[in-house]
C-alpha cells in the first residue's frame, strides 16, 4: 500500500510540474501584435473633389407665345439654323431660333390658343446640343475649395472626359423641400472637347483637382487616426514597439495624406491600427 501511494505522489508531482513547465513556456511567449507598415516618402499629391452633375445643353432658348397659333413650322427633334421661324400667331408674332440648335420641346399646335405661358412651360424650347457642360450644386464645404479654371475629368458609364471649371455663381441659392430649406452654389464644368453619345438631362460624375503639391512628405491615409483630443496621431513600429507620434497634416488625396510635421522620411507607421494599440504595445511586423 506505502508503495502504491508513493507511486501515486510521484505521479501527481510529475503532472504538476508538466504544467508548470507548460505555463512558464507560454508566458515567455511573445505577446506582440502582428501588424501592416507602411513608409514615410516624399510624394505628389492630388486632392480632388468628387461630385454629381447634370449634362445640360451649351445654350438654351425658351420661347414664348401668346395668342391663337397660326402655323407651327418644327417638330421636336428638328435641327434648325439660327433666325428661323418655327411658329406665327394671329397677332403678328413670330417665334425664331435665336442660334443652331435643336428643338427639344414644342407645346403648340396650329389652330389652337397658346396657353403655355399660363402653365408655366415655353412655347418652343431649343438647345444647342453640340456641346454640352455639367451643371452643379455645391454644397458649403464644396464651394470654398472649388474655383474657375480648375482641372476636372467627367465620367459617364466607362468613359472619362476631360474639362475644367468654367463658372461659379457668387451666390448660393435657397430651394424649398418637404424636408426643409436648403442651399447649394451653382457651378458649370466643360468640356475640353465636345463629347460624342453623351445626352442632356443625365448625371455625371465629376472630379475636380482642388489642390496639387509636389515632393512632400507624405504617409499611406490609413496609418492616420486620431487620439481622444481629435488630434491626428500615427503609431510608428521603434524598437518592436508601438510608439503614438502626434503630427500635423495637409492636403490628402483617397491613397496619401501630406504630413508637414511629426515625421521623417523613411519612418516606419502602422498601417489600420486596431483599438488593441497603444503606445509601447509590443507589435511585430508581418
Amino acid at each position: 500500500m506505502k508503495k502504491k501511494t508513493i507511486f501515486g505522489i510521484l505521479a501527481v508531482l510529475v503532472v504538476m510540474i508538466a504544467i508548470f513547465l507548460i505555463v512558464q513556456g507560454n508566458s515567455g511567449k511573445s505577446k506582440a501584435i502582428t501588424v501592416r507598415t507602411g513608409e514615410v516618402k516624399n510624394e505628389t499629391i492630388v486632392e480632388k473633389l468628387s461630385t454629381t452633375g447634370t449634362l445640360i445643353p451649351n445654350q438654351t432658348q425658351t420661347l414664348m407665345g401668346t395668342g391663337n397659333v397660326v402655323d407651327v413650322f418644327v417638330k421636336t427633334g428638328d435641327k434648325v439654323e439660327k433666325d428661323k421661324v418655327l411658329a406665327t400667331y394671329d397677332n403678328g408674332l413670330q417665334l425664331t431660333a435665336g442660334f443652331n440648335g435643336t428643338v427639344t420641346q414644342v407645346n403648340i399646335k396650329s389652330k389652337q390658343a397658346d396657353t403655355n405661358a399660363q402653365q408655366g412651360k415655353p412655347s418652343i424650347q431649343l438647345d444647342d446640343l453640340s456641346t454640352l457642360k455639367v451643371q452643379l450644386a455645391l454644397s458649403n464645404s464644396e464651394a470654398s475649395a472649388v474655383a474657375v479654371d480648375q482641372k476636372a475629368e467627367i465620367t459617364s458609364g466607362n468613359e472619362t472626359f476631360s474639362g475644367k471649371v468654367a463658372e461659379k455663381d457668387p451666390a448660393a441659392q435657397s430651394t424649398q423641400s418637404a424636408t426643409g430649406t436648403s442651399a447649394s452654389l451653382g457651378a458649370v464644368v466643360t468640356f475640353d472637347q465636345a463629347p460624342e453619345k453623351l445626352f442632356a438631362g443625365f448625371d455625371v460624375d465629376v472630379d475636380i483637382t482642388t489642390n496639387t503639391v509636389e515632393n512632400v512628405l507624405a504617409l499611406p491615409i490609413e496609418a492616420l487616426t486620431y487620439n481622444d483630443k481629435n488630434e491626428p496621431i500615427v503609431f510608428e513600429v521603434k524598437n518592436g514597439r508601438a510608439k503614438e507620434t502626434k503630427i500635423e497634416i495637409g492636403i490628402q488625396s483617397d491613397k496619401l495624406i501630406e504630413v508637414k510635421s511629426g515625421l521623417k522620411e523613411g519612418e516606419k507607421v502602422i498601417l489600420s491600427p486596431s483599438s488593441d494599440i497603444k503606445n509601447n504595445t509590443e507589435v511585430t511586423k508581418e
